[in-house]
């Protein structure tokens, strides 16, 4: 065990690695901050001059979302620092301290209201959080920079006239920079999203979108005096890359769309109204490829949990599609067991070897025949397999026959099974096909059961329909189906049985599909089912 010395010690080194860490931060948010904004001083205005595009804010909040307020006097610390060696203090040294406080208040103001009451999630998973975003950006920016110019105003260093256009410029500088900026260094800080850009870098076409983003910033800052007439353009390869790459690639094309503005207007004298305009088209264009890329990634997600859910419904209707068709060599293995154990139970005297071994092997023929359903149809869910193997028609209809006598062990329904095309082959998977029989027939059986004796009947028939199409009907006496129903009938769990999974035509109708045939309720006085298969060949 650590002696008391020793904890302590392991604390004071972790403390001491923690204060180097947050110093290494610090060192390197204020290296950031004046570089930032000593890029993005251009065209200032007024006295104390406001810029029309002030992306520091964005550094700012960011860091106090994503690390915690406690770094807000490091902020206030690199907003003087900017203060005092970029715009040299023109009110004094005294004014500069109390401005940057009131910036740095205000940025931590919106960086709390998105951390706490907002629950700003960074990510930027949804539309909703896009929202929070820039509403608390937008109404934070006009606070900031009411107050800001207020204590401009209170010193004397601004016109009552010109307070209200002072405010305005401000937000504008603020709120286009932090929208542009600040989701760039979300996707920056974000190592899923890092991972997702950089590996959309190895597609040729992210590569393509970039060059024509790149070659249209050319065009519309270097080819012409007047860039805000051409700026439409590069709405549709910002569009393109927010649609393919999501928000880090709409962040990434907003960044060097901005970039190009800011080069432009750094090597070219532009009036306050161009850049102005510019600054209000680049914040459309950034909105545009952000909820463009949010929604993109939005529709992925949902696609994802669709495909999952639709997993689970394959993987439940696998489940009750098993449980449905071994039910009944199960209830048969169980009955030949019951007649087994009978023998045994009648002596040696009465016992009969060969009724016995007969038994037996109908239990072993029938459950080979569950595992062999179980297979098939796991085979089916899992990959939509069919296991094809030449099979006569005769032999489909001898199937059906010996299901429907099994069904019909009290003889109480006219069941009888005809039809053409008995010297005719499909290639089927047989064990599916014969599932698909089974279904059809014990429903109509279901469906007979309650009419009055003498009135039930089912009928198992064939028909060539053409050259290459042959059909399966089964029919009974039972009263159908209704259109309401049928418009449903297929649907999984939509049986109306009430002790039905409504799984087995569901079932039987993609078996059906697989094969390239159809399966179909017919609008029929009584129960009425057509199976469609493709002829594979035809005996002379």
């Amino acid at each position: 065990m650590r002696t008391g010395v020793e904890i302590v010690s392991l604390l004071s080194a972790r403390g001491r690695r923690t204060l180097i860490l947050d110093a290494r931060d610090a060192v390197l948010f204020c290296a950031c901050y004046i570089i930032l904004d000593w890029a993005s001083y251009l065209y200032p205005l007024g006295p104390f001059n406001i810029t029309p595009w002030n992306p520091p804010p964005a550094l700012s909040i960011v860091w106090l979302v994503l690390g915690g307020l406690r770094y807000a006097p490091v902020v206030f610390a690199a907003i003087l620092i900017g203060e005092l060696a970029i715009r040299h203090a023109p009110g004094g040294l005294l004014l500069a301290v109390v401005t940057s406080l009131v910036l740095a208040i205000g940025y931590t103001g919106i960086a709390a209201a998105l951390r706490s009451p907002l629950r700003f999630d960074a990510r930027l998973p949804d539309t909703r959080q896009l929202w929070t975003f820039i509403l608390a950006t937008a109404v934070g920016a006009a606070i900031v920079g009411a107050s800001y110019v207020g204590v401009l105003w209170a010193a004397g260093f601004q016109s009552g006239e010109s307070v209200p256009a002072a405010i305005f410029q401000f937000w504008l500088g603020d709120t286009v920079g932090v929208l542009v900026t600040a989701p760039l260094l979300l996707v920056a800080a974000d190592p899923a999203a890092r991972r997702r850009l950089g590996a959309s870098w190895r597609k040729p076409e992210t590569v393509l979108q970039f060059a024509v983003l790149v070659a249209m910033v050319l065009f519309v800052f270097r080819g012409s005096d007047e860039p805000q007439n051409y700026f439409y353009p590069m709405f549709l390869p910002v569009i393109w890359i927010a649609l393919r790459n999501g928000l880090s690639g709409a962040a990434a094309a907003s960044g060097i769309v901005q970039t190009g503005v800011v080069l432009d207007a750094a090597n070219v004298t532009l009036r306050t109204t161009t850049v102005l305009e510019l600054q209000a088209l680049v914040s459309t264009l950034t909105l545009t490829g952000l909820f463009l890329g949010v929604l993109m990634e939005e529709r992925e997600r949902a696609v994802e949990e669709l495909k999952g859910s639709l997993k689970l419904a394959a993987a439940g209707e696998m489940a009750g599609a098993i449980a449905h068709e071994i039910n009944q060599p199960l209830a048969a293995m169980r009955n030949y067991g019951a007649s087994c154990q009978l023998m045994l139970d009648q002596g040696k005297d009465a016992l009969s070897l060969p009724d016995l071994n007969a038994t037996l092997q109908k239990m072993l023929e029938e459950s080979r025949r569950t595992a062999d359903v179980v297979g098939r149809l796991r085979d089916f869910f899992r990959a939509g397999t069919t296991r094809l193997e030449a099979v006569r028609v005769t032999d489909l209809l001898e199937r059906a026959r010996a299901i429907g006598g099994k069904l019909n062990h009290s003889g109480d329904v006219a069941f009888r099974v005809e039809g053409a095309g008995g010297g005719h082959e499909l290639l089927v998977d047989r064990v599916q096909i014969e599932l698909v029989l089974r279904n059809l027939i014990a429903n109509a059986f279901d469906a007979v059961a309650e009419l009055p004796q003498g009135q039930r009947a089912v009928t198992v028939s064939t028909h060539i329909l053409d050259a290459r199409r042959i059909r399966f009907r089964v029919a009974d006496s039972g009263a159908g189906v209704s259109p309401q129903a049928r418009r449903r009938l297929f649907e999984p769990f939509a049986s109306g049985k009430a002790t039905g999974m409504g799984i087995g035509l569901t079932v039987s109708r993609a078996i059906a599909d697989a094969h390239g045939g159809s399966l179909r309720a017919n609008d029929a006085p009584h129960g009425e089912f057509d199976l469609i298969l493709p002829l594979e060949a035809a005996d002379g």
